[in-house]
């Protein structure tokens, strides 16, 4: 595994972990934990989403994968700000049962 694969893993892993950090924050109903972890997973997966030379590991999501699940953290911000807390809620499940996949 070379530095920029295990990078690119450790981005991925991060991702993991905030959405599921906004995961519990929007079971609990707090808003700014739940942005946070939003804006955690997304940025990791927007430093993440860059082609590496070699085939990735086949535990990293490809980058046209991780592009979708960007627009998707960012409608699920959108609908935080609108208020839309099921429709944002169902956002997050299909973003980290995507990145479990």
């Amino acid at each position: 595994m070379t530095l920029e694969s295990h990078h690119q893993a450790t981005l991925i892993e991060t991702a993991k972990l905030a959405l599921d950090r906004a995961h519990r924050a929007a079971l609990a109903l707090d808003a700014g934990e739940l942005r946070r972890g939003l804006e955690l997973a997304r940025d990791s997966l927007r430093e993440g989403a860059v082609p590496l030379p070699e085939t990735p590991e086949p535990a990293v999501p490809s980058t046209d994968q991780m592009s979708r699940l960007i627009t998707v953290l960012d409608r699920a911000l959108a609908d935080l700000d609108a208020g839309k807390l099921a429709e944002m809620g169902n956002l997050i499940e299909t973003a980290r049962k995507e990145l479990e996949a």
